[in-house]
């Protein structure tokens, strides 16, 4: 766009500056989509390698790559999320903050970077520098972050609560700030499910008075978690009724239909109301786009007694029940054999013993 103004008589012709810029989507270290962003708005979405994308935008317009997008910039709903932002970034957009932090997430392999440009996610995102950035939220130290230039504040994903993740030992966990009672059940009921060897994520206390726990991640080296959400657009049939849910995950193979099942009876027996469709999903393959399995049973911080109303109901697992088949009722014995060894369980050990035997 052109605009004039007048010096001694002759006009001066001015250029508008337009602040457009081209950006590479690579899942771990291959190209799969190219972008542009003009005054920080996508205006357009190009994939190359659909395989390699999630479900949701593999044949997106750029408005819905736009809502993608915006799903994985660090959450902002609370108060130290958006503090760190403004000192790290300098800026609270959701799609500017996953822009400038190169759409780095420990729970996937997605980055982007301006054309022509690339850095591997090993050398992108430093242990180190993560912590520092966990430091912020765990020890509320004055860490001068904005010295340190860290350019993947990973430091959450989308949810109610403030999380951070932290490298120790030789593992990712995400820590989670919460109510005791929040984090007792998380944790005790992941400890039921896998003592059932059943595949749950694996938890942990931290902190004497319990008011966060941490959770190890549970990909491998090439790797990414899917959300149901978003892994949906894969189906004919994408609708969130349950009835579609299970039929979708059951299409995919015996041993999903049968994880699947497993996490439906544990949620019935614990009474979490909080399974939607962000807090289950699938493993995928980076290097070929392949579904491997289903996710492990993942935050049940919502349950049993951490639940809104604070009282627990038997009443999700006798609906549950009604309907249920053989499959159901060997779900429910296995975890029944394990729920003597928690005592905070109690009343879903009673809950399990009735209506095996109703």
């Amino acid at each position: 766009m052109e605009t004039g103004t007048y010096s001694g008589g002759q006009k001066v012709v001015q250029r508008e500056v337009m602040t457009m810029s081209r950006y590479v989507l690579f899942n771990d270290d291959v190209q799969v989509a190219l972008f542009t962003v003009y005054h920080s708005v996508i205006t357009e979405f190009t994939p190359q390698k659909p395989d390699l994308l999630p479900m949701q935008i593999r044949h997106a317009s750029a408005e819905g790559f736009s809502s993608w997008l915006r799903e994985r910039a660090i959450d902002l709903n609370n108060v130290q999320h958006r503090n760190l932002m403004k000192e790290l970034v300098g800026s609270r957009d959701k799609l500017t903050l996953a822009i400038r932090t190169h759409m780095f997430s420990i729970s996937d392999t997605y980055t982007c970077f301006e054309e022509g440009e690339f850095i591997p996610r090993h050398q992108l995102c430093k242990p180190q520098d993560q912590n520092t950035v966990s430091d912020y939220f765990l020890i509320s130290s004055d860490t001068s972050l904005r010295k340190l230039c860290v350019v993947t504040p990973n430091a959450s994903t989308d949810g109610s609560f403030t999380k951070t993740w932290r490298f120790e030992e030789g593992n990712w966990w995400l820590y989670k700030f919460q109510s005791s009672e929040a984090t007792r059940a998380e944790v005790e009921i992941s400890r039921v499910l896998r003592k059932a060897g059943w595949d749950a994520a694996e938890y942990a206390y931290v902190g004497r008075y319990r008011g966060r726990d941490k959770t190890r991640s549970f990909l491998q080296a090439g790797e990414f978690f899917e959300p149901y959400d978003s892994f949906r657009f894969f189906f004919d049939d994408p609708d969130d009724d349950d009835a579609v849910i299970y039929r979708n995950i059951a299409s995919l193979g015996a041993s999903f239909e049968v994880a699947w099942k497993r996490i439906l009876l544990a949620d019935a027996l614990f009474a979490n109301t909080d399974r939607h469709m962000r807090n289950f999903g699938f493993i995928r393959s980076s290097v070929t786009g392949e579904v491997l399995r289903l996710a492990p049973n993942f935050d049940n911080n919502q349950a049993y007694l951490a639940n809104p109303g604070g009282n627990y109901s038997e009443g999700m697992l006798r609906m549950y029940m009604k309907q249920a088949d053989s499959a159901d009722r060997e779900n429910l014995r296995e975890l029944c054999d394990v729920l003597p060894e928690h005592p905070y369980l109690k009343q879903a050990w009673n809950a399990a013993r009735v209506n095996l035997n109703g």
